[in-house]
C-alpha cells in the first residue's frame, strides 16, 4: 500500500436509494453535494473527488463509486472521507463498524460525518455505534414495509411485474390487470394442447421451432421495444425450460399467483424461491387462456417420467402407483412361468427387506380402479339435479357461526398490523428529535417488531380457514365437470386416469392363497370420499 503523502485530501462521497423513504428530498445528491462542498471549504479541504451511487441501498456495500473510493485511499489519493451522515456510508451495522472501527484506522482515513457530528479525528464518537444500529434498523423496517406493500397487492390480486406472461399484456387503462394478447395467445393455448397429449417441453420446443414462431425474448423486443439480453440468438428457437414455466405458471387458469420468491435478507440481493403453499394465489382476477382441468393434466404428464418398455406393453398406470408405507413408485414387473406370462408391479424399494412386498397384478389393479372410478361416474350421473344444491349448501357454510368469528378476528388482526406500522414509524419520529432515547427506542421497536411477526401469522391463518370452505365448493365444481367428459367408462385408458386421479396407494397384503387380501386407495382429483358416503 502506498504511503499518503497529503492527508488533507478530502473525498466527497455521495448516496441515495430508496432506503432513504420519505426523506429522500433532503438527502438528494445535489443536496448532500452543496453539504460537503461548503464544509471542505470552510476547513480548507482539498476535494479530490466527488464518488456517488445513486440508487444503490445502503445495506450493500458492493456500489461501483464506493469501490473506486476505496481503491483511490489504498493507493494514497485521499486522506479524508465526507459524507453528510452515518446512513451515507451504510445501513449494514456490521461493515459500517468494519469500516469506521478497523479499515479507515488502519488506513489512516479520517471519517467525517457532518450531520451526526462524528470526526474519527476525535474520541467523542461514543453515538457512532447507536447511529448505525438506527440506521440499519430503518432500513430494515423500509423493507419490511416495501415487502407488506408488495403482499398488500398480491391479496388484491393486483399485477406488478415487470412485464405480463406470454399470451398476456398489461391493460392500457390498469397496468396491474392482465388481459389476452391476441396475437399469441393461441400459441400459448397451443403448448398446453400438445403437452396435454403427452408431448414433452424438448418436442413442444422443436415444434414451434420448426414452424418459425417468434421465441417470447424475441417477441417482447420486436411488440414492447425491450431489447434482448443478446442477439446473437435465433429468434425462432424455443428454450424447452421457457416451455416448462409456462405450463407451471398457474396464471394461465385466470388466477393471480404472486410472491413465488424472496429476497434471503433485506441486506441481500441474492432471491430463493417460496413454497408452493406459501404463494399467494387471487382466484379469478383475469381471463384464462387454460382450464383448471387441462393444466392439472398437463401437471400429471408432466410429473410422469416417460420409460417406454422394451415390451411393448402399455402402462397405463405409470406416474400413478405409489408404495403406502414407504413412499416409493411402484415398478412394472414381468413374471414368467411355464405357461404364461404375469404383469404386475412391485415396490422399488423393496431390496433386502427394506419394504415389504406389495406387490399387486396388474389385472386385479384394474379391477379396483375400474370399479371406482365406475362407482363415481354412476354416483354423478344419478345425482345431476342434485349438483347445484349440494355446491350452494358448501357456499352456504362461509355464513356459519365459526366462520363469522374467524372474520372478525381477521379484520382485528389486520387493524392491528396497520397500527403497528404507525407505532413503528412515530418510534422513528420520537427518537429523530431527542424525545426518545436510543436505549428506549430499540426495546420498543423490538417489542412492537415481534409482535407484528405474531400478527402476521395469525392474519395468513385466518384467511386459509376463511378459503377453506370456498375451496371445496371449487373442487365438488371440477371433479364433477371432469367425469360429466365421459358418457361412459367401459375401458379404461392413460388419458382418463391422468384425468380423473392424482395417485394409488398399494398397501401391505394379509394373508397367502385363496385368503391374500390387499388394500388400494385410489386418490381422486379435486374430491374427498365423504362426498359418496350417502
Amino acid at each position: 500500500m502506498k504511503k499518503r503523502q497529503q492527508a488533507n485530501k478530502a473525498a466527497l462521497y455521495l448516496r441515495l436509494s430508496r432506503d432513504d423513504g420519505g426523506d429522500a428530498e433532503s438527502n438528494s445528491i445535489s443536496n448532500q453535494r452543496e453539504i460537503l462542498q461548503r464544509y471542505a471549504m470552510e476547513s480548507g479541504f482539498e476535494v479530490v473527488g466527488e464518488y456517488v451511487d445513486d440508487g444503490i441501498s445502503g445495506t450493500t456495500f458492493e456500489r461501483p463509486s464506493f469501490k473506486r473510493m476505496i481503491t483511490d485511499m489504498e493507493d494514497g489519493k485521499i486522506g479524508i472521507m465526507l459524507c453528510k451522515d452515518l446512513s451515507r456510508l451504510g445501513r449494514n451495522n456490521a461493515l459500517v463498524s468494519y469500516y469506521t472501527e478497523i479499515y479507515f484506522m488502519e488506513n489512516d482515513i479520517r471519517f467525517i460525518a457532518l450531520n451526526d457530528n462524528i470526526d474519527t479525528l476525535h474520541d467523542d464518537n461514543e453515538i457512532m455505534p447507536f447511529k448505525s444500529v438506527i440506521n440499519e434498523y430503518y432500513a430494515r423496517d423500509i423493507s419490511k414495509k416495501v415487502r407488506s406493500a408488495f403482499r398488500a397487492q398480491a391479496y388484491k390480486g393486483l399485477y406488478f411485474g415487470p412485464k405480463a406472461p406470454y399470451g398476456y399484456a398489461k391493460d392500457p387503462d390498469d397496468p396491474h390487470r392482465l388481459i389476452p394478447d391476441t396475437e399469441v395467445a393461441p400459441v400459448l393455448k397451443r403448448i398446453f394442447a400438445l403437452a396435454a397429449e403427452g408431448n414433452s417441453s424438448g418436442a413442444i420446443a422443436r415444434t414451434l421451432t420448426k414452424e418459425k414462431i417468434l421465441c417470447p425474448s424475441a417477441y417482447i423486443e420486436k411488440n414492447l421495444k425491450i431489447k434482448r439480453r443478446s442477439s446473437m440468438y435465433d429468434e425462432y428457437k424455443w428454450d424447452p425450460k421457457t416451455i416448462q414455466c409456462m405450463l407451471a405458471n398457474r396464471t394461465y387458469c385466470g388466477h393471480m399467483v404472486s410472491l413465488k420468491r424472496k429476497k434471503k435478507s433485506f441486506k441481500s440481493d441474492q432471491y430463493i424461491c417460496v413454497p408452493e403453499d406459501e404463494h399467494i394465489v387471487v382466484l379469478n382476477t383475469h381471463e384464462p387462456l387454460v382450464s383448471e382441468e387441462m393444466f392439472e393434466l398437463v401437471k400429471k404428464f408432466r410429473s410422469t417420467k416417460k420409460r417406454p418398455t422394451q415390451t411393448g406393453f402399455n402402462n397405463i398406470f405409470q406416474g400413478l402407483l405409489k408404495c403406502a408405507d414407504c413412499g416409493s413408485g411402484m415398478a412394472l414387473k414381468f413374471t414368467d412361468h411355464r405357461t404364461s406370462r404375469t404383469v404386475g408391479y412391485n415396490c422399488c424399494y423393496n431390496r433386502k427387506g427394506a419394504c415389504p412386498t406389495h406387490y399387486i397384478t396388474y389385472k386385479n389393479l384394474y379391477g379396483v380402479v375400474h370399479a371406482g372410478i365406475l362407482d363415481r361416474w354412476e354416483f354423478v350421473k344419478a345425482h345431476e339435479n342434485e349438483l347445484e344444491e349440494y355446491a350452494n349448501k358448501l357456499s352456504k357454510k362461509t355464513d356459519d357461526f365459526e366462520v363469522k368469528q374467524a372474520k372478525t378476528a381477521l379484520s382485528k388482526a389486520i387493524k392491528r398490523r396497520d397500527e403497528l406500522d404507525t407505532l413503528i414509524q412515530r418510534l422513528f419520529e420520537q427518537n429523530a428529535i431527542g424525545l426518545l432515547t436510543n436505549e428506549r427506542f430499540l426495546k420498543l421497536a423490538t417489542t412492537y417488531e415481534n409482535e407484528q411477526t405474531e400478527v402476521k401469522e395469525k392474519i395468513d391463518k385466518l384467511q386459509a380457514r376463511i378459503s377453506s370452505d370456498e375451496k371445496e365448493r371449487q373442487d365438488v365444481m371440477r371433479f364433477f365437470k371432469l367425469i360429466r367428459k365421459y358418457t361412459e367408462i367401459n375401458e379404461l385408458d392413460a388419458g382418463i386416469l391422468k384425468h380423473l386421479i392424482d395417485n394409488i396407494l398399494v398397501h401391505t397384503p394379509s394373508g397367502r392363497g385363496s385368503n391374500r387380501r390387499q388394500k388400494i386407495t385410489v386418490n381422486f382429483k379435486f374430491i374427498k370420499d365423504h362426498w359418496f358416503s350417502d
